[in-house]
Formats: C-alpha cells, structure tokens, sequence
C-alpha cells in the first residue's frame, strides 16, 4: 500500500476499540501534519455526552443533513448513528491528505465509496483497553466487558496494524511511517 499520492488526495480512517487512543493518537498527528485536514465525525449523541471531539446532531437532523447530501458516508452502531461530512471530497479533489475517526464496522462501505482508503487499525492489550475504559469513567463495569469483547476482531484487511500500547510518540511515529509521511512542524 502506497502513502498519500498529493495530486488525488488521500482518506484515511483511523480505527480500533474503544478506549485504545484513536483520538489522542489523531490529535498528535494533526499537530505533527498541520497540513491534514482532521475531520469531526457527527454523531446522533447526546449533547454533552463525554466522548470524542465530535459534531453532535439530534436523530432529525441527522435525517435532514442526509437528504440534502451533506454526507460521504454514513453507519450505525451502537445505539448512534455516524457520519462524515461531504466536505472530505472537496478537499480530497485539492489533493489533501484527510484524516478521521473512523469504524471497523463501516470500512466496507467506505472502501466502497473510496477504494484508495488506507486504515490504521489502533490495537492494544486488553490489560491496557481495561484500564483506560476505567479511567474515563463513562461506561458501568457490563458495558466495559462488553467492549474489551468487540476489541478482539481481527483488524480489517490492508490495515496498517499499529500497537498503541507505548507512548504517544512512538504511535505517532509509527503512524507518519506506515502512511509513507514524515513530520511539518507548525
């Protein structure tokens, strides 16, 4: 799998269970590419609800925002439903380096939209996964059981495996390495 190709663009959707630092580890490399466009998913959460940095839209919303088209993708999970905005493909078409949080679940119908997608599949130990679950606090000790047992799908195919079970830095790294991409400071 090749690395960004900047006169096309390139998507890539960074997922893994939860609790295993997909937006931490997104956070850092947009501070490492300030060149990345990051993209906010919008999710049919409660406004409020701790979780991710996202855009959260009520269920009619979420609707109306879809019947204009302002979505590449859309799934559910988990009770919610997701989404990325249609503005990925303009900035896809400038030859921009796009990035997000994405869900193993919906990578075939990404895939399907864009072929080119790269993945990068987050792992960790389930020690690990369980601490960090514990340390957030947003979930009951049933819920946290009920997620380390998803956390052991195998990773998609062609994903790039990352082991984020060390530093921050040693993830990100590997990230910029894996996509072929070195470090712009700001």
């Amino acid at each position: 799998m090749t690395g960004w190709v900047a006169d096309t663009g390139q998507l890539v959707a960074v997922v893994g269970p939860s609790g295993v630092g997909k937006d931490t580890l997104i956070d850092a490399f947009a501070k490492a590419r300030p060149d990345a466009i990051i993209v906010r998913r919008v999710i049919t959460r409660a406004a409020g609800a701790p979780g991710e940095d996202h855009d959260t839209v009520s269920e009619a919303l979420f609707d109306a925002q879809l019947a204009l088209g302002r979505y590449a993708v859309h799934w559910s999970a988990h009770g919610l439903r997701y989404a990325i905005p249609a503005t990925i493909d303009a900035h896809l078409a400038k030859g921009r380096l796009v990035v997000f949080n994405g869900s193993r679940k919906a990578l075939p119908l990404i895939r399907a939209r864009y072929p080119r997608l790269q993945v990068v599949m987050l792992t960790a130990s389930v020690d690990v996964l369980q601490q960090r679950l514990q340390a957030r606090g947003r979930e009951t000790a049933r819920e946290i059981a009920a997620r380390l047992k998803r956390a052991e799908l195998d990773p998609p195919e062609d994903a790039h495996v990352i082991v984020n079970d060390g530093s921050l830095d040693d993830a990100l790294a590997h990230m910029l390495r894996v996509l072929n991409l070195s470090a712009r400071s700001a």
